[in-house]
């Protein structure tokens, strides 16, 4: 037997398993920067379990960890897929035969904007970020924010002045989408991070971002 055999075996085993342990979950899949979740986007329906990253499934997942390792047949799966089930909304971070899936749940839906300056002959009184500047680059996402990372102080940097709160944020990298620094990313509420680092890891762009407070 040879690896590619047995790597098929291996997912079709866990296939299996998943169809006694896990849920049916919708997989969505995109090749657009734009509405990952559209039901023109579902490809299939696939059972899928969930635990630790360890691979254990003797304690809950630690707060603030997104990933999970995922049981099912990754045979028709590709990384970048959404997995939609009761459990909530997973996209595919990596996808290494013989070993099982790794998966990042998502808490937000988001969107990654890019601002240009304004263009003006001569002096430029005004070069704040204007939002008919900005271009869209991808939206309607479900990501993974959370704080952590590098905050900053205020603008004013006194001494009893709180930190701007940093954050991470994990997001599946789209063909033709490369995020760099200085981007904005927005969440469903409005609030609006400034990307501070930019990390490429297999399926995933992950963010170190600081929020943007007026």
């Amino acid at each position: 037997m040879n690896g590619l055999r047995l790597a098929d075996r291996l997912a079709y085993g866990a296939g299996c398993a998943a169809r006694r342990v896990g849920y049916e979950h919708d997989v969505f899949r995109t090749d657009v920067p734009d509405a990952p979740l559209d039901p023109a986007r579902l490809v299939l329906r696939a059972h899928v379990a969930f635990v630790l990253p360890s691979g254990a499934v003797n304690a809950p997942n630690p707060l603030g960890n997104p990933f999970r390792q995922a049981w099912a047949d990754w045979s028709y799966l590709h990384t970048g897929d959404y997995l939609v089930g009761p459990e909530g909304v997973a996209f595919i971070a990596a996808i290494e035969p013989p070993k099982p899936m790794l998966v990042v749940m998502t808490n937000c839906v988001v969107a990654l904007v890019r601002p240009a300056s304004p263009v003006a002959a001569g002096l430029n009184v005004y070069g704040a970020i204007l939002p008919q500047t900005e271009t869209v680059l991808m939206a309607g996402f479900p990501a993974s924010l959370l704080t952590g990372g590098t905050g900053d102080r205020t603008k004013v940097g006194l001494p009893d002045d709180s930190r701007i709160p940093g954050f991470v944020g994990l997001i599946p990298a789209i063909e033709g989408v490369v995020p760099r620094v200085a981007d904005l990313l927005e969440n469903e509420r409005g609030e609006r991070f400034a990307v501070a680092g930019v990390e490429r890891i297999d399926g995933v762009w992950r963010l170190s971002l600081i929020q943007a407070v007026s």
